[in-house]
């Protein structure tokens, strides 16, 4: 199957690109730009503008200057560029030495003088670092900039480099300590769904969490320049308003080239930062480093000089780390038993291999082609593991294959229109502890010490899970998508207008997971205890297989820069549609449900969007040096799968459901009939009375289903000011606003609010807590009344109709970027904003101040309806300093607000029942509250210092990077998770800042 759906994309693709394609989307092509006078300042009409780069190919581009004096020249790669100014009767003027990042357009003017013989003047200066022209929000991040500074160049590594980025806490990365998690990313407010990874423009990310899963990995020597960019304004060309992280891929050139990069760390290496203030914590091992590798190897050169060129690398690198305070279970019944002499170390092992070919097929055709291969094995499962909570047999930890194609063709028609097109797919398959051509039998050679066939155990009193994964799981999800722009120069304008296209082919993201057996009595069900006793169990609908595919996503855009005079308008106007499918459902019998069959299903949704930007620049002063910024702009929100997901048939039927169980025998087995939706022998009614017939549970409303302007949308505001400070420095800032609309509730259509009776709780008395909880009571809590336990007819619908839902994001940026005398180099700068994410790594979630301050079923959505965030401080700075005998200094500094936390108190019926007046409904046995407002209470700010010293030796071209890096040089022992279960193991904490840590690399460049 994989084979057949590999080969179809391939079809597909090929066809793309021969018929012209019909995608579109930006690559991170730069611009040159600027006006010819004479030495009376008079404009001159008809100049030859060539631009000239060894990162091109075709070695020159060239433009002529329309009567205004003025020309552009576009598409241009990342490099260093020489331009060149010739007319008739006039001295020839050349720009040496301009240095180009993506998204960039440099203002280049010249003056050429009247002379009657042939003279070339020639010009050096530093590279403009103002942009008068785009309005662009964002950050390019060179491969000079990753090889300087102390990184582990992984995702995390680099948005160490960009003060505005928001992550969890335990994110934080100590030398490639947290290795290839799948991070998103959080810029002004943006969601984390709402982000991208890009290669050369075209997605990688495969369709599960709405786009942003993640099963391919960037290679940083593959790496031209890496563009995060945050918000375009007046930019029409991006559907979402998440941080777009786009690779721009180095292709080789007209000489053979390469960089070898190998980096290692042990252990040995590493210091202890456990002290008696941990210890008394309750800490008796911190988090840290095993063992860090990354082997890695680029070469690229010239098949044909001038007409194709090739790239290849190929890398093998992995983490092997200790988590704080997790240990083996050494029982053999169903308590946790840690031993303290075997901590877990899980592993993160990676392969990858790629390889791209150039080729100029004629004077003004270039194609381009690439293939990458990559096979993970995260035993952590990017970062549930380590957080403390969860044991490691519990752990399903993911392997997975991933195989990335991609092909690109750009045409240069002339100088004024630019034609390109690019298409890709990527192959994914995954899952907890299979993947690849891994099947259900192999699941020790990936994740060794998972345990599918051992039962799931949530212990609710210690915030822990252990004892088994309890399921198997595979998830395929293949995707392509592509792009075509056409750009016009006429005039003052630059017009540009493509479309994008996405769709998930084959089983789009398929999850399918078969509950494995419970020990001896082979059930599917998973247990919930309370400080090591039985109080609940979760069954499922076992066998469970549900599909949903993305068809299509599709973007048209249309946008204009105008240049008038100083002022430059940004203009665009986006088109989004998205649908999204379900195909029929077959599904074998189990051990507690029938076989069932599930129809297709069509529009679950299919919405349309109309989508302005605007943005405007002004060149204040008229020299190019400062620059003043704004722009306004409409983005739609991320939708793959998730909705389609959701509504599925299979999904929507009643798959699990909750009882209460007592285990009055003590034999760890639910000893009665698991069928039955009453309560009987051990067990409580089923809270889903539904489960097994195969009802649908949830189901949307029709109008909010389809239709114009119903998607989730975020508006985005910003006002800036870049200013170049001196030669070689320049400053800029801002400010954000960010708001969201079309906010969506779920209403159980067999309830109203008066089906539900109030009771209190008294907070327990902590000094820990604040004094207005600690020991008080609290009230506004809800429970469904007997009558009415069980019943679920869910809606979902916008949230318009129920009360008013906002959430506001306001915040602040001063960044400054300098390339002083002597080679100094300063980047960074200082953020403060509303934007908090939580959970783990993989799975965070942004958020910003909200209000959901009305009632859809239980009054309790009044408690802490009101969330307001507080204003939180990030300070990152980066550079490097030049030292005698080719030594370099180089320095990442972060600070950042401490970590968010909860105190998630387990309340029993017993001690609701005098409130409420009776026992909680269903029988059910307890329920989990945080007792602390959202977002009300953190832990110390953190701050990380990285060091690294570097001696270089050249020969020639061939160039040698001898490094040593030291990463948290002070040895902070931050705490960055903290067990939220309130409890005797309250705000111990779950993970530590790792240790100061010693690493050596090697570079060699030829």
């Amino acid at each position: 199957m994989r084979r057949i759906v590999s080969v179809g994309l391939g079809a597909v693709m090929c066809v793309i690109l021969v018929a012209g394609a019909t995608w579109a989307q930006g690559s991170g092509g730069a611009s040159i730009a600027g006006i010819a006078r004479d030495a009376t300042g008079g404009v001159l009409p008809g100049v030859g503008v060539e631009a000239a780069s060894p990162a091109l190919i075709e070695k020159i581009k060239t433009a002529v200057t329309d009567e205004q004096g003025q020309y552009r020249i576009i598409d241009l790669r990342p490099g260093t560029y020489t331009v060149t100014f010739t007319l008739p009767s006039f001295s020839t003027v050349r720009r040496e030495g301009l240095e180009l990042t993506s998204n960039f357009t440099a203002t280049v003017n010249a003056e050429l003088t009247v002379s009657a013989v042939h003279e070339t003047v020639t010009v050096t200066g530093a590279s403009p670092l103002v942009d008068t022209q785009n309005a662009s929000q964002g950050k390019t991040i060179s491969r000079e900039l990753i090889d300087a500074v102390p990184t582990s160049k992984s995702s995390l590594g680099i948005i160490a480099l960009m003060p505005s980025v928001v992550t969890p806490g335990n994110a934080q990365d100590v030398g490639g300590s947290k290795g290839e998690r799948s991070v998103r990313f959080a810029v002004h407010g943006g969601k984390t769904n709402d982000q991208r990874m890009l290669i050369d423009g075209l997605r990688y990310n495969h369709l599960g969490v709405e786009g942003t899963g993640r099963g391919f990995f960037v290679n940083p020597l593959e790496a031209q320049e890496i563009v995060i960019d945050v918000g375009t304004m007046g930019s029409a060309e991006y559907e979402l308003g998440g941080a777009q992280v786009n690779m721009i891929s180095r292709s080789g050139g007209n000489r053979f080239s390469g960089s070898l990069f190998t980096a290692g760390t042990g252990h040995q290496l590493q210091s202890n930062n456990l002290t008696d203030d941990l210890r008394a914590k309750g800490v008796t091992s911190v988090n840290g480093v095993r063992r860090v590798w990354d082997y890695n190897v680029a070469v690229g050169g010239p098949i044909l000089k001038d007409r194709l060129w090739f790239f290849t690398a190929e890398r093998w690198w992995g983490t092997n780390t200790r988590v704080t305070n997790l240990f083996h279970d050494i029982s053999t019944n169903y308590l946790y038993v840690p031993d303290p002499n075997s901590p877990v170390d899980p592993i993160e092992n990676d392969r990858g291999y790629g390889g791209r070919l150039t080729l100029q097929a004629t004077a003004t055709n270039k194609v381009t082609f690439a293939y990458d291969w990559q096979h993970t094995h995260f035993q952590q499962n990017t970062g549930t593991l380590e957080s403390g909570t969860l044991a490691t047999e519990a752990n399903s930890g993911t392997c997975y294959n991933t195989r990335f194609t991609q092909m690109s063709w750009t045409n240069t028609a002339s100088s004024k229109l630019l034609f390109e097109a690019g298409g890709a797919a990527a192959i994914l398959d995954f899952g907890g502890g299979l993947g690849g051509d891994l099947d259900m039998h192999d699941w020790e050679k990936c994740i060794p010490d998972a345990r599918p066939d051992l039962v799931n155990i949530r212990d609710t009193g210690m915030g822990f899970t252990y004892h088994g994964v309890g399921n198997r799981n595979i998830t395929y999800s293949n995707q392509a998508n592509g792009r075509f722009a056409m750009t016009s120069l006429a005039g003052a304008h630059q017009i540009k207008a493509g479309v994008f296209f996405q769709r998930g082919l084959g089983d789009g993201f398929r999850p399918a997971s078969d509950r494995a057996p419970v020990d001896a009595n082979g059930l599917p069900v998973s247990y919930t205890f309370l400080n090591g006793i039985p109080s609940g169990l979760t069954e499922y609908a076992s066998p469970f297989m549900s599909k949903a595919n993305l068809d299509p996503d599709l973007g048209l855009f249309v946008q204009d820069q105008w240049r008038i005079k100083r002022l430059t308008v940004n203009a665009g106007l986006r088109f989004d549609w998205v649908r999204e499918v379900v195909p029929a459902t077959d599904l074998p019998a189990g051990l507690l449900v029938g076989a069932r069959s599930f129809p297709a299903l069509d529009d679950v949704p299919n919405w349309k969007d109309i989508n302005p930007r605007v943005g405007v620049v002004y060149d204040l002063f008229g020299d190019g040096r400062t620059a003043l910024k704004a722009g306004i702009n409409r983005y739609v929100q991320a939708a793959t799968v998730g909705v389609a997901t959701l509504f599925a048939p299979a999904i929507a039927s009643v798959n699990s459901t909750t009882r209460s169980w007592t285990d009055s025998n003590r034999n760890f087995l639910p000893d009665c009939d698991l069928k039955s939706p009453l309560a009987n022998a051990e067990c409580g009614a089923m809270a889903n009375s539904n489960f097994g017939n195969f009802i649908s549970r949830t189901s949307p409303d029709p109008a909010w289903l389809t239709g114009w302007g119903k998607r989730g949308y975020g508006w985005q505001v910003a006002v800036s000011v870049d200013h170049e400070l001196a030669p070689g420095v320049a400053m800029g800032v801002g400010y954000y606003r960010t708001w969201y609309g079309n906010f969506t509730v779920t209403d159980n259509l067999a309830v109203t609010p008066a089906d539900y009776s109030p009771y209190c709780i008294t907070a327990p008395t902590d000094s820990r807590l604040p004094s207005d909880i600690s020991g008080q009571q609290l009230c506004g809590f809800y429970d469904i009344n007997p009558g009415k336990f069980g019943q679920v007819e869910n809606l979902v619908t916008d949230a318009s109709h129920y009360g008013k839902q906002t959430e506001v994001y306001n915040g602040a940026d001063a960044v400054i970027n300098a390339r002083l005398p002597g080679g100094v180099t300063v980047t960074g700068g200082w953020n403060i904003g509303t934007s908090i994410q939580t959970g783990v790594v993989a799975a965070g979630n942004a958020t910003s101040r909200t209000n959901s301050c009305f009632v859809v079923d239980s009054p309790q959505a009044l408690v802490n309806c009101d969330v307001r965030n507080p204003y939180q401080q990030r300070v990152k700075v980066s550079g490097s300093v030049p030292l005698p005998r080719d030594f370099l200094l180089a320095a990442v500094f972060q600070n950042l607000p401490g970590v968010n936390y909860g105190a998630f108190y387990t309340v029993t019926t017993a001690a609701i029942a005098p409130s409420l007046g009776r026992p909680l409904a269903g029988g059910t046995r307890s329920v989990t509250i945080d007792v602390l407002p959202p977002f009300s209470a953190f832990g110390p700010r953190m701050s990380q210092l990285d060091l690294r010293l570097a001696k270089k030796f050249a020969v020639k071209r061939t160039r040698l990077q001898l490094n040593f890096d030291l990463y948290n040089v002070m040895n902070a022992n931050d705490i960055v998770g903290y067990n939220n279960t309130y409890g005797a193991k309250w705000l111990q904490p779950t993970q530590i800042l790792d240790a100061r840590l010693a690493k050596f690399s090697v570079q060699l460049d030829f």
